[in-house]
């Protein structure tokens, strides 16, 4: 008899292939200006960016990803924060509000759920007349650090697997653009393995400092692919 053998890592595949993958999301309303709002996040991989789809009687009318932060969100500790989705529709703002949708998951087409009779909420969007207005519109990048207090057990993660001091590094590199010194290196590593420090003060603490408000640089959201602690 002929048995096939399968690696662990090709097992391990398989398993996690078969499991049902814990998605959660909602639809909140249709903008007057036409977009479906809501969030949509993988439970058990809330740092992935989930790209979903709305669908009308059969008809996909909007789709996108669902990676922008709000702060009642992140309040609550649904996606860090970062799930939330504007979709621009291809209907009318007078087809959309009544009729049922579906929220699906554009990968797989697993359907997170189905709403009735949308509620029209006031788009309050302003013209991008300033730099501020213009970050906050960019779903890529954060407008502060304060937008990452839901992050700590994904930077907590990136410690585990590549080390306290690796952090380190990648947290000066994100937040100040340089490498630290070995003495940066080692007041920050103490300080996160004696717990005086969670890895997100750390980014705090190097975003206040005088180094930091003399040059101000964008940062990369959590969903980017330049944040650099995936």
């Amino acid at each position: 008899m002929n048995f096939a053998i399968i690696s662990p890592f090709k097992a391990l595949q398989n398993v996690m292939e078969a499991t049902p993958r814990m998605l959660e999301g909602h639809l909140d309303s249709i903008t007057s200006r036409g977009f479906f709002e809501g969030w949509a996040l993988d439970q058990d991989d809330p740092i992935r960016a989930l790209n979903v789809s709305v669908f009308g009687n059969g008809t996909e009318v909007a789709s996108g990803l669902a990676i922008r932060f709000r702060k009642d969100l992140m309040d609550i500790g649904i996606g860090l924060g970062w799930c939330a989705f504007k979709l621009r529709s291809t209907l009318t703002l007078d087809n959309v509000a009544t009729g049922t949708y579906e929220l699906v998951e554009s990968r797989s087409g697993k359907k997170i759920l189905d709403r009735t009779n949308l509620p029209v909420s006031i788009d309050g969007e302003l013209p991008l007349s300033s730099v501020s207005l213009l970050v906050s519109a960019d779903p890529t990048i954060i407008e502060g650090l304060w937008q990452l207090r839901q992050c700590e057990n994904v930077l907590m993660q990136f410690c585990r697997r590549h080390g306290v001091e690796k952090f380190i590094d990648a947290a000066y590199a994100y937040v100040l653009g340089r490498a630290a010194d070995q003495a940066e290196r080692m007041q920050y590593s103490r300080c996160l393995r004696q717990g005086t420090l969670g890895a997100v003060a750390v980014l705090e603490a190097l975003g206040d400092s005088e180094e930091f408000r003399s040059k101000v640089r964008q940062l990369a959201a959590p969903k980017s692919s330049a944040f650099p602690f995936v």
